[in-house]
């Protein structure tokens, strides 16, 4: 739907270079842009709290009090999110993708590439969950990893990463310094997400990682939503860097003691998430973040030929990340946590949902690995048949996705010629193409 250089260079939105035109696409749709702003904090803002609810709704209302008026970097940012929540109310593709066009017209209006504003980079960060979550094909997710090296090195430039005028503390400067955080940990979290997803190292900056945590303040943070994004998130952050700096690299590996001790200290902090109180669709999403951080950590020792006996953790972490993915996707895709539409938050996840399906088909092809009721340091597998009744339910999905896109095809057609494979799976009824 995005075009490939999408937002910097798509030819198309050359047809809103005058901002009279951007006006009118917005006219047009004046009696539905409410309903796209509520759809989007419905969804897209629980999973990525990129803006400040509270001012970011008053500012809308001064939009359309006087539209001439408006801050050209703030109107790129309002015209993502009607993309988004206009996407994510009716499905119409079209539509959208002219809202971003449109957004991207006006960001490059601005000067953002020396004088960037909050305002530049949330617009920016937008446009990178707009690319996951309306196309999810391997080259916009490759594209997203180059868009999001554009984000931190403005971050950096605008120190985001560094505790904002720290010896002032009016009340004005305290509301910015803490969007400036809050701002801060979504560039990192969407950073090392697209970095799992496509294998590339995250070229985040390693002081900028280690002087999050002093400005960590938890006992500030008093609703759930806060204390995971202010406090818990950023902690894993730089666990996470170091070791995915460390496989990337050809020189330094990893050896099974210290995944054993990444392992403790990444599932330390999931359980401190899992205890909180919050927003269903931001517990989901943050699950499948660790479980795809684990199930890269563990991937090198999980799949040796003798992982069941030589590096069991690895072995069965990888497994059970695996499977709790899969629970993750027939969760979103069965609507259990409503709203209407809740399965385009899953859409930036397809990748690691395909690589949960492929790493469990590769466990059970082994007719000798232990399976049954085992039980784990993380609890009790579960049976073998219910382990093949989820894979077989994850392709039923994902039959229901493949002509979304080519990757979507070509994944799919993957994991059913590998399925029959499976020892014990000619009992299930397999949904055809």
């Amino acid at each position: 739907m995005l075009p490939g250089n999408f937002p910097f260079g798509s030819p198309d939105s050359a047809r809103y270079v005058s901002l009279n035109v951007v006006h009118a696409l917005i006219q047009a749709s004046s009696l539905e842009c409410q309903s796209y702003v509520d759809r989007y904090f419905d969804i897209y803002q629980v999973a990525f709290p990129v803006l400040n609810a509270e001012a970011f709704r008053d500012e809308v209302v001064e939009f359309w009090n006087a539209p001439s008026r408006v801050d050209i970097c703030w109107l790129a940012q309002y015209l993502v999110i009607l993309g988004l929540g206009g996407f994510t109310n009716s499905r119409d593709s079209k539509l959208a993708c002219e809202f971003f066009l449109a957004s991207e017209a006006c960001i490059a209006k601005t000067p953002f590439m020396f004088r960037p504003t909050l305002s530049n980079i949330r617009a920016l960060c937008l446009m990178v969950i707009a690319k996951q979550a309306v196309n999810a094909t391997c080259w916009a997710l490759d594209s997203c990893w180059n868009v999001m090296g554009i984000v931190v090195r403005l971050g950096v430039m605008m120190e985001l990463h560094h505790d904002w005028m720290s010896d002032y503390n009016s009340d004005e400067i305290c509301r910015e310094r803490k969007q400036r955080k809050r701002l801060w940990t979504i560039i990192v979290y969407i950073d090392i997400q697209v970095s799992l997803i496509t294998g590339q190292p995250s070229l985040l900056p390693q002081d900028a990682l280690l002087s999050t945590n002093e400005w960590l303040s938890p006992s500030n943070c008093e609703e759930t939503s806060d204390r995971c994004w202010d406090s818990i998130l950023p902690q894993s952050f730089p666990i996470i860097w170091h070791f995915l700096a460390r496989m990337n690299s050809s020189i330094d590996q990893i050896s099974y003691d210290e995944v054993i001790q990444y392992d403790l200290e990444i599932r330390q902090i999931m359980r401190r998430v899992a205890g909180l109180e919050g927003n269903p669709i931001l517990l989901l999403t943050l699950d499948i973040f660790f479980r795809r951080v684990l199930g890269v950590l563990h991937r090198h020792h999980a799949l040796d030929i003798d992982a069941p006996v030589l590096y069991s953790t690895s072995y069965w972490s990888s497994l059970e990340c695996s499977l709790a993915i899969l629970f993750h996707h027939r969760e979103l895709t069965e609507e259990t946590c409503s709203p209407q539409n809740i399965d385009l938050i899953g859409r930036p996840f397809m990748l690691d949902f395909f690589a949960a399906a492929l790493t469990t088909c590769v466990h059970l092809l082994r007719t000798d690995a232990p399976l049954d009721a085992t039980l784990t340091s993380e609890g009790t597998m579960p049976p073998r048949q219910t382990i093949l009744d989820t894979l077989s339910n994850c392709l039923d999905i994902l039959s229901r996705e493949q002509n979304q896109s080519v990757c979507f095809r070509t994944g799919y057609r993957l994991l059913k010629a590998i399925f029959p494979l499976i020892p014990n799976t000619s009992a299930i009824d397999m949904h055809s193409a």
